[in-house]
This record gives C-alpha cells, structure tokens and sequence, in this order.
C-alpha cells in the first residue's frame, strides 16, 4: 500500500533526527528541514502528504509556513508542535487550516497516532473515489463475447488481474484494449485505488515528462507551482499506459527505471519518491519489430510484455457481430432515451458480418450510430448503412474462412483457431514457441491443434480422391 511522506520542520537538531527516526521506523517515508524557509523549498520542489513543524522557529515560523503553504495552492496537512505556553498560537494555526497540533513534550505515540488518522483519512477518500466509479461502471452494461479467441481472452484476464504482473495489451485500434485494461484493474486486489489512463501519443512530447512523473515550482517556464505527476496519482492502484510505442527513447528508460526501482522524481526535484504502481500498457504497434529495428528499447519491451494479451480484430471473430450489434444498439437506445427497440434486417445484418471493420468493435459502434438515426419504422436496413460496408470481404480474412451457412459451428470453430495459430507463427517469424507464449497456449496444445487440422484435411483429401 501506498505510505506517506512527511516533512519534518524543526530548528533544533536533535529533534529533527530523533523525530525522524522515529516516523521512518514506523514505515513511513520522511525528510526535513532545519527552518521554514528550508521547508517551503522543499515543498516546492518535493511531494509530500504530511508536513510536521514547530510553530516557533526564527526567521519563518510554522505559522508563516502554513500560510505560505496555503497561497502557494498547497492544500497539505499541518501538524503544529507547540509548547505549553503557545496553545493559542496552536488554535490559531488550526484556525488557519492546520489538521491537529501536538504540545511538547513531545510523545512518538502521538505523532505516529496522528499520522495514521491522515494515513485512514487518505485511504478513505480514495476508496469514495473508487465507489463512486464503481458505481458509475455499475451502470453500463457489459457485453462477453462468445467467440474462442475472445474467451481465451478472458481466461488470461482472470488469470493475471490476481496478479501484480505487468500487462502488455496488443491489438488493432477500436478492438477495446482500454475494456480489458479496465476488467483487470477491477478484479485485482488494486481495485479500490485509482485507475489512471494516459494516452501516450496524445501528450505533446516536450510536456510527456512533467506529465508522467510531475515537476516542482519553476521547474520549468510555465511551472507556476509544483504538480503531482501521473504515477504519483496511481499510487496504490493501476496506470494504464495506451499508445506505448509513441513514448520517444528518452522517456523509455525513465519509465523501465520506474518499473526496475518503484520510484519517480518529479521534473526540477532532487527528491525521489517510491509509488506503488501497476502498469498495464497496450499498443497497435508491433513492438518486437520496433525493438529490433531500435526504434524501442528491448529491455523495456521485455519488462512490459512479462504477460501479453492479443486481441484479435472482429474480421477475425465474425461469429461475434450478431450478438454485439444487439448489444449496441440497445446501448444506443438506451443512452438517448428512446423507448423503441431497432431491428436490423437479415441483408444489413449479412453486410455487418462480412464487411472487414478495420476499425474493429469503434467502428462498428458509430456505423450503428449513424444507421440508428436514419432508419425508419424501427428497423435498420442495408441502405442505412455506408456504402464502404458493402465492399466484398478483402485477402486479409483468415485463412479457412467460410460463410456461416455452409460449414457447422464445430468446423469454423477449427477453422478459426487454426487460423490464428497460422497467423501468430507468422507475425513471430516462424518460431512456434514463442507463437504459443502469445496465444497463452503450451507448444504441445499448438502442435496437436495444427496435426489434427493436417490429420482431417488428408482425410477428406482422400475421401474426396475415392469418390472420384
């Protein structure tokens, strides 16, 4: 679990060091500073969660570093430690918007009583945050495909959601990496913190790193005060990095540093600070080739493909159309408040299953929106449709494939998986091995599945030869 980090502010020495010690032996993370001007530095520059001072220092005292704190837009928790004699200025630092005081002497039980009332309230608030999204999730509907190769899927995000393993998420545009990063983050033990999507190719290069891992006052022109970076705030929780083979080579090996050692710096900073944090990223691009060709670092590829899911494009999972048209269009009905149900008529509904969809389940869904408002009498028909989609079938449907009519389930079923397996040994170049890790098959189930296919085609080759 995510801990705190705390700013010990004192002018004595001594107290310095021993109150440290002491919050760091307790599990949390610390720094400190010998005088309020030391300490407003610091938070400039650094990312603390709980500031602990002395009220009474020369020069800036604990009040002024308080207000200090306020107008820089720095809504931190104050502990104030007073003596005896000061319990008015302590009121009235809480007045000011300070969380509790302590008076001297000073009691470790106390302090580290205080913290983890902050360390609850914390926790507290992050876990509305994750009921509120859950409840707003509850809402939508959730579609399960039907089609082998999308169980398949589904088997593995059962199988490493448990997990805290880096998941690389592979597959053409608009097959729905971001559904599946999501699915594993809500059946992960991760599933009360916060779930942090970054589009990668949308966050203009020069403004990647102030954005990943945050930055400081003045860190750079326009840094006007210091900002919590992205993985600070999946701390305790899951970045799903979308895009990841857009990221420039430089931020590459930051980010592997972040996975090898648990720790960011913010842009302008000389303070690490450790983030627990699962990454999830995903790709339409073939980062294996990039690696290759040095456009993306091997070893950072290696680190994040630890456990890789392939979504196969709908041109691929025709058997699922059907299905996921009623779906969406109930979807579409609902979200705009109408109470009429559309029908699709059987020539729209054989347009929809045959047509290639390079843009995968997003087209689908936004050609369905288009169809939903021109058709009339409730029903959609092949004219509601965009002329695109009534191109014949391309090459690039499976090898095997065959209109819904003229073989049974069990055969296309066959067909379809001998066809992926063709098509994953020639996307790894022919190595069966490493086409059998991506597919989350063992190489003995790949073998058999391919001499089997072999096996029917000889006999249906000689059936055919004797009734010749």
């Amino acid at each position: 679990m995510p801990s705190l980090n705390v700013l010990v502010v004192d002018d004595e020495p001594a107290i310095r060091q021993v109150l440290s010690a002491a919050i760091r032996k307790a599990g949390y993370e610390v720094d400190s500073a010998r005088s309020g001007v030391e300490a407003a530095s610091k938070l400039a520059k650094g990312d603390f969660d709980v500031v602990l001072t002395d009220i009474s220092m020369p020069v800036m005292d604990g009040m002024e570093l308080l207000r200090h704190a306020r107008e820089q837009g720095l809504d931190i928790p104050f502990i104030m430690i007073t003596g005896y004699a000061s319990v008015e200025s302590a009121i009235e630092a809480i007045k000011a918007g300070a969380y509790d005081y302590i008076t001297k002497p000073v009691r470790h039980e106390e302090i580290l009583h205080r913290l983890s009332q902050i360390e609850a309230l914390r926790g507290l608030r992050d876990e509305n945050r994750a009921l509120r999204a859950l409840a707003m999730a509850g809402t939508e509907q959730q579609f399960r495909f039907g089609s082998p190769p999308m169980l398949e899927v589904e088997r593995l995000v059962q199988r490493v959601a448990p997990t805290d393993s880096t998941v690389l998420i592979v597959g053409e545009s608009g097959t729905g990496k971001g559904i599946v990063a999501r699915q594993i983050h809500e059946l992960s033990d991760r599933s009360g913190g916060p779930l942090i999507p970054v589009n990668c190719g949308a966050i203009p290069e020069n403004l990647l790193e102030s954005e990943f891992f945050g930055h400081t006052k003045g860190a750079f022109t326009s840094a006007d005060r210091a900002r919590k970076g992205l993985f600070a705030q999946a701390d305790g929780g899951t970045i799903f990095l979308d895009e990841i083979g857009e990221l420039p080579l430089g931020l590459q090996a930051k980010l592997l540093h972040v996975i090898e050692e648990k720790v960011v710096r913010p842009l302008g900073s000389e303070q690490q600070r450790r983030v627990d944090v699962r990454i999830i990223a995903a790709t339409n691009r073939d980062l294996g080739q990039r690696a290759r060709d040095g456009e993306f670092r091997e070893d950072l590829y290696f680190r994040l493909s630890v456990f890789q899911i392939a979504l196969p494009p709908l041109r691929e999972r025709r058997e699922d159309i059907p299905a996921l048209v009623r779906f969406l269009l109930g979807r579409h009905c609902a979200a705009s408040g109408s109470a009429e149900e559309l029908a699709v008529d059987p020539d729209a509904e054989e347009i929809l299953i045959n047509y290639d969809w390079p843009g995968n389940v997003r087209q689908l869904e936004n050609v369905l929106q288009r169809a939903a408002i021109l058709a009339d009498g409730g029903r959609i028909t092949a004219a509601d449709l965009p002329a695109e989609t009534s191109r014949p079938m391309t090459q690039d449907k499976p090898a095997g494939f065959q209109p819904l009519s003229s073989a049974s389930l069990r055969e296309q079923v066959r067909r379809f998986e001998v066809a992926l397996i063709r098509r994953a040994i020639e996307d790894a170049g022919g190595d069966r091995r490493l086409a059998a890790q991506r597919l989350g098959i063992g190489l003995s189930s790949l073998y058999r599945k391919l001499e089997e296919y072999q096996h029917d085609d000889s006999s249906a080759s000689m059936r055919s030869g004797n009734g010749g």
